[in-house]
């Protein structure tokens, strides 16, 4: 397959990219440490459209103002922790801490050419897109490997620029054919928390919650962009 330009997706800050690649996973996904457009970022590869990789990005801590303990080039994890009342993502040096658990940082130090620059957005690059009527379908379309023992899809959210209200949606194609993506989607009126709890055994509607502990719920991490997704909003 012809190598292409990502679609390189923004995340608004390093505790969604966390959620992302550690929460709810059975094993945490690796993070990819390298240089775009001369920042520092943390990033991963989550799927292919019509061939183009989609890789969601944070910027890594020096580039977003903190001060991080340790300089970026010996970062190997990724350290996640999510309890009641927080969750934790940092950069560190070992695996260490057994109430974490751990991405590895895969530090990179020069990408393919064609990789370093992102794909636009445009109407022949985007999802096919379904709007749900409801939460609860939202919730069944990504809950839906749960039934096969693996993860739960990740939701995504963004705030549109139009509406002004807030878009929550994920991919998924059923046929593993990468050229029809469908991409389930609705608009809410307030800003979503960091996961949705659902039962199929409950007579009870999705919530977002923060707190991920209960037991006898499937829950589901919800990611916010910076920006409105390329693939689900397109130039006009």
């Amino acid at each position: 397959m012809e190598l292409k330009s990502p679609f390189y997706i923004e995340l608004i800050d390093l505790n969604n990219f966390g959620r992302l690649v550690c929460a709810l996973e059975r094993s945490p996904l690796p993070s990819f440490s390298t240089n775009f457009k001369g920042a520092n970022i943390f990033s991963v590869q989550t799927e292919f459209v019509n061939g183009i990789p989609l890789i969601y990005y944070v910027r890594s801590p020096e580039q977003q103002g903190e001060s991080p303990v340790t300089q970026s080039s010996s970062y190997q994890y990724l350290a996640y922790r999510c309890t009641t009342s927080f969750e934790t993502v940092m950069p560190v040096e070992t695996a260490s801490n057994t109430l974490y658990v751990y991405s590895p940082i895969i530090n990179i130090e020069k990408l393919p050419s064609i990789m370093e620059k992102s794909s636009r957005k445009s109407k022949k690059l985007s999802y096919t897109k379904i709007k749900l009527r409801d939460l609860s379908s939202l919730v069944k379309v990504a809950a839906y490997k749960t039934i096969y023992d693996e993860p739960p899809l990740p939701i995504f959210v963004f705030k549109d620029k139009k509406s002004q209200r807030y878009s929550l949606g994920t991919s998924l194609n059923f046929l593993d054919n990468d050229n029809l993506t469908y991409y389930y989607y609705l608009d809410i009126d307030y800003e979503p928390g960091r996961f949705l709890k659902y039962s199929s055994q409950k007579l009870e509607r999705p919530v977002f919650t923060n707190n991920i502990e209960e037991h006898g719920y499937i829950y589901l991490k919800v990611i916010r962009l910076m920006n409105e997704h390329p693939l689900v909003i397109t130039d006009d």
